[in-house]
């Protein structure tokens, strides 16, 4: 005990642990379709997050979603966060494990908890990926500049394993102006041995008491001929009647026109299907019924429409659909039960 006592007291366990909720979200979903319309309820997200401070400018946050699937051989499938933080001065920050990859946009930003009716980007990148990061930030906490390394998402999406040798680079800005603020990023992802896609994401975002809105433009290219063929734009606006009570109208819009190679589209673009141009816009509105926020409620309309060639008639299609949805979100924050 006198060997042992001394040393645990050299932790603060009371900042070991400094964040642990259970987050959980359920949705309905009604989909009109040309057969016959589609229903149910479902759960989308239920997710365990824990962070803290380890002593000595060390810090670690996990979020682990809690998914009813078999095992693997790849180990963190299903963790989006898990990294180690080391902060020697206010100005610098260096991150190692599992982090989302450093990309610009409000919509990429936001917790997958948080998005409704997001693009079909979003839904395709394999976002969350081991790597490592050097953040620079300014005196005034306004802006961050980040250099990160992590290991390419064409791995997950081509059924490669961590081993392939395929890694991405990704800058990243994250600023703060009065009302305006950014989150722009340029990033070369590694598709093949040497092959890259590059990604632009430049995110503006307007912050005011009642309203925001943010703006989001979308840029990937597969060659240095390919520029201007792939790209989307999205934006979502909300008003704030009450802070416990908002609605909100969202719209986007994407395209893949690229001519590199159309056969082999799966190989070449994970993001979107090569000759599609989607679409799809609504509104919705979220109320939080307790004055923590720990319960809200949502429900939106929105339409969803996907127009392409078809490669074997040549004939010119359009898949359309709405989609009808309500669901709430709860969260059991175990870490403030505790301290009151």
């Amino acid at each position: 005990m006198s060997v042992s006592m001394p040393a645990m007291s050299q932790v603060d366990w009371s900042e070991a642990i400094t964040k642990l909720k259970l987050e959980a979200r359920a949705d309905g979903e009604y989909f009109t379709t040309d057969d016959k319309p589609s229903f149910g309820i479902h759960g989308k997200y239920f997710n365990l997050m824990m962070g803290g401070n380890l002593g000595d400018k060390f810090s670690y946050y996990f979020r682990q979603r809690l998914i009813a699937n078999p095992g693997t051989v790849a180990f963190f499938d299903n963790t989006d966060f898990l990294y180690l933080d080391y902060k020697p001065t206010q100005n610098w920050r260096v991150r190692f494990g599992k982090d989302a990859m450093a990309m610009g946009g409000f919509e990429y930003d936001a917790s997958p908890i948080d998005v409704y009716f997001p693009t079909t980007m979003w839904n395709n990148i394999y976002c969350f990926q081991l790597g490592a990061s050097v953040a620079y930030i300014s005196d005034e906490g306004n802006h961050t500049l980040v250099a990160q390394v992590t290991n390419s998402p064409y791995i997950n999406s081509t059924g490669l394993t961590y081993d392939a040798g395929l890694v991405s680079y990704n800058l990243c800005w994250y600023g703060t102006m009065g009302h305006w603020q950014t989150i722009w990023s340029t990033s070369m992802i590694e598709r093949e041995w040497s092959k890259f896609m590059n990604l632009t994401m430049i995110g503006n975002k307007l912050v005011y008491d009642k309203w925001d809105i943010y703006v989001d433009l979308m840029h990937h290219a597969l060659a240095i001929d390919d520029w201007g063929k792939n790209f989307g734009v999205v934006s979502c606006a909300n008003y704030y009647f009450t802070p416990r009570f908002n609605i909100f109208v969202k719209g986007m819009f994407e395209q893949n026109k690229s001519e590199v190679d159309l056969n082999s589209a799966v190989a070449l673009d994970h993001l979107l299907e090569a000759g599609h141009s989607y679409a799809r816009y609504g509104v919705g509105l979220e109320f939080f019924p307790l004055e923590n926020k720990s319960v809200r409620l949502h429900t939106y309309v929105c339409r969803m429409t996907d127009s392409y060639t078809d490669k074997e008639t040549g004939v010119d299609m359009l898949e359309d659909m709405w989609n009808f949805n309500i669901g709430a979100t709860w969260t059991m924050d175990f870490y403030r039960l505790i301290k009151k």
